[in-house]
């Protein structure tokens, strides 16, 4: 299906997991046990804009938060501490479809992960998605342990490396424009990118669009 292509890596936030159900979820228990006052669902719209899909900067969300609502005993440090220890809480294991697409691509890509993020926090998404069960420890790659994160280039050029490939050997897929898409691109890697139903606007374009990670093709 893909010429040419021996490995296919995949972002991990709202490509394999529904990041942004596990962060509502998240804040609604948080309302649950700390704002009784509040009702989650007349708040939801307000916390999805601002949280741009996680793509708002956590020190910038979480002063938002705290200002707005101003939880009583709670500050930005605490709050987000609360948000990392708690969020993989409430990540589903993938579905049994997402299951079968990704068992039924191992016969015939080497598959794996590369998330930004930190060690601590993305390791435990993917423990209770159970993609651990699927994709071997050494194809998991939390960008935190280079001291790095995406878009910069030298991860992509590292994860080549490590992996033992060269770039038009590899497909990766995720839903950010720049971090994933534009950020493999420059290094030469084909890319697929997880739309959402979103538009794409920029200059530099993936070289497959799925509407979501179930439009892979097969």
């Amino acid at each position: 299906m893909f010429t040419g292509i021996t490995t296919i890596f995949f972002d991990l936030d709202n490509t394999l997991i529904n990041r942004d159900a596990a962060f509502l979820a998240c804040l609604e228990h948080f309302f649950g046990e700390n704002m009784p006052d509040y009702y989650f669902g007349n708040e939801q719209f307000e916390i999805e804009k601002k949280d741009q899909h996680g793509y708002t900067t956590r020190a910038h969300f979480c002063e938002w938060f705290i200002h707005h609502y101003q939880p009583k005993g709670w500050d930005e440090t605490n709050f987000w501490n609360y948000i990392k220890t708690n969020i993989s809480n409430f990540v589903p294991p993938i579905s049994i479809q997402l299951k079968a697409k990704l068992l039924h691509l191992q016969k015939n890509y080497k598959i794996g992960i590369l998330t930004n993020g930190s060690i601590i926090n993305q390791s435990r998404k993917i423990r209770q998605a159970k993609l651990d069960a699927i994709v071997p420890t050494e194809a998991i790659y939390i960008a935190q342990q280079f001291q790095l994160s995406k878009p910069n280039k030298r991860l992509f050029e590292l994860i080549l490396e490590q992996e033992g490939i060269s770039a038009n050997q590899m497909l990766y897929i995720g839903d950010d424009p720049v971090n994933d898409v534009l950020g493999a691109a420059q290094v030469g890697i084909q890319t697929a990118w997880v739309s959402h139903k979103r538009a794409w606007t920029s200059s530099i374009k993936p070289d497959f669009i799925l509407e979501n990670i179930f439009h892979l093709p097969i």
